[in-house]
């Protein structure tokens, strides 16, 4: 019986124990999950405040990808003169064909393509392009006043994911209209899964 009660101790102390496994095989292993992001967007395509849902085709977080969304751009006010404006010491009561333009928040809905290229726990680069369709009217954007805009948009961002589910981007980008070249920012922060 005692030799039955050691060989018994020998065999269950004998067991492998499981090897931890290296940082490298880690980082690779959660490079491989959570390519959908979901954040929200301060600028960029949204012309405003925005919800931004991106997602890599590569099931990784680096490569080809789409982004789409929605947002609003804020109100704004503007005003004009159709005449040179009265000297001041004039004080004539008299019009001075001056207009005044109030502009409210316009919804807007955005989507494109973008390329991420880096280390997916370090620093990456995003390269995209695509379209902003925002319902009425942006003199920001465009000259002229119309019930729509529609613009063409190209981007470039660094872009970090932080541990675990985090993601932050920075950029800048060009908004195009029919007459209108603008550069804008593109300013997110969001979550991974």
């Amino acid at each position: 019986m005692a030799v039955a009660f050691v060989f018994c101790c020998t065999t269950l102390f004998a067991q492998r124990k499981k090897t931890p496994q290296p940082d490298s095989l880690v980082a690779a292993a959660d490079a491989r999950i959570w390519p959908q992001v979901l954040y929200g967007s301060f600028f960029g395509p949204a012309c405003g405040f925005g919800l931004n849902y991106d997602v890599r085709f590569t099931r990784r977080r680096t490569g080809l990808g789409a982004r789409v969304g929605i947002g609003f751009a804020p109100e704004y006010r503007d005003s004009w003169s159709d005449k040179p404006s009265p000297p001041r010491w004039s004080g004539s009561p008299e019009d001075t064909g001056r207009h005044y333009l109030s502009v409210p928040n316009r919804p807007s809905i955005f989507g494109g393509l973008n390329y991420v290229v880096g280390q997916p726990n370090k620093n990456c680069a995003e390269l995209g392009a695509g379209m902003t369709y925002l319902f009425g009217d942006s003199l920001w954007f465009e000259e002229g006043a119309s019930d729509r805009t529609l613009l063409g948009w190209t981007a470039a961002a660094w872009r970090r994911h932080f541990k675990r589910h985090f993601m932050m981007k920075i950029g800048g980008m060009l908004m195009f209209s029919s007459n209108r070249v603008t550069p804008n920012l593109d300013l997110g922060f969001g979550y991974c899964w």
